[in-house]
């Protein structure tokens, strides 16, 4: 008889995570590079046109698997498993679409700079870590969201089975008129069984949210990850040359131990005005702090702060 999963031991469910890591891979995290490129998505209507093309595009490529994605206001982030070259096809659709149905929003955006990049993810933390950096993507770029409430990114989908409660229409049984308002095409029968939940993609009808959380050990795990993980932040950061990854408060969590060790005081307010410069330096180079955070934390002039980190 099979061993129920929430019964093993924490060594045992380490070795099924690394089993389905193995069995499923390769991964990839894709990826645009916002300083770069306009805004995109500037309303939820244009939200909503980008999640229909990415289920669409998700849908159509069947060698790949997408865990978890985030569409942010002028880049996007896609975690994906498959051969590289299938998973950049599936990019590659995606922003195809993206070109077809904007200029019907009668917005010109220069599609020339929404290039992408690819980075392999070669093991089971690795996995883990850049899951968690993009669904928390919103959640570090806006105070009104958390991780698990932003709705045009897949970690909403995370660890909430009450979803598999929700009642979705498979999209090939609405009225075709509607079909092709919500996806901008008459090209309907490939996708005619992706599910519809008011107006918009079900998320796990083109995302395969069983495979992410199945590289965790369970929901807790997830949960600890999503705010106790500052270094691997810092570390995926800077391998996608991404700003800032830290809300002030995660922020002010990592001065405040950083300060611990370095000062032995336990505030910001405790520092002399050098140790609040090279506490900047610090939090400014290893965990890409802005000089807006940092003024907030330390409390140090903003022109000091430009002058050091033009």
């Amino acid at each position: 008889m099979k061993k129920d999963f929430s019964a093993l031991s924490f060594s045992e469910k380490e070795r099924v995570c690394e089993s389905i890591f193995i069995s499923h891979g390769p991964y990839w995290h894709i990826y645009t590079d916002g300083t770069k490129m306009q805004n995109i998505f500037c309303c939820e209507e244009d939200f909503a046109t980008g999640m229909w093309a990415l289920a669409a595009s998700l849908h159509l490529s069947k060698e790949v698997r997408a865990l978890t994605f985030e569409l942010m206001g002028n880049h996007v982030h896609l975690i994906l498993a498959g051969q590289r070259e299938d998973c950049i096809k599936a990019f590659d659709l995606f922003a195809a679409r993206l070109r077809l149905v904007f200029p019907k929003r009668q917005r010109t955006i220069d599609w020339s700079k929404f290039k992408m990049d690819i980075l392999p993810i070669e093991s089971l933390q690795a996995l883990r870590n850049e899951i968690i950096y993009v669904n928390r993507n919103a959640f570090v770029a806006n105070p009104e969201y958390t991780p698990d409430s932003y709705p045009w990114g897949g970690g909403c989908a995370y660890f909430c089975p009450w979803l598999k409660h929700l009642a979705t229409t498979p999209l090939g049984e609405l009225p075709v008129l509607t079909q092709r308002a919500l996806l901008h095409t008459k090209k309907i029968a490939p996708l005619a069984d992706l599910k519809v939940i008011d107006s918009m993609p079900f998320i796990p009808s083109f995302c395969d949210i069983s495979l992410g959380e199945s590289i965790f050990r369970d929901a807790r795990s997830y949960f600890n990850s999503l705010t106790r993980n500052a270094e691997a932040f810092s570390q995926i950061a800077s391998r996608l040359k991404d700003s800032i990854f830290l809300t002030d408060e995660e922020l002010y969590s990592v001065i405040c131990s950083h300060i611990s060790k370095e000062y032995s005081v336990k505030t910001p307010a405790q520092l002399n005005a050098q140790q609040k410069i090279d506490t900047a330096r610090q939090m400014h180079f290893g965990y890409n702090a802005s000089n807006q955070q940092l003024r907030r934390m330390l409390r140090l002039d903003l022109s000091i702060l430009e002058e050091l980190f033009p």
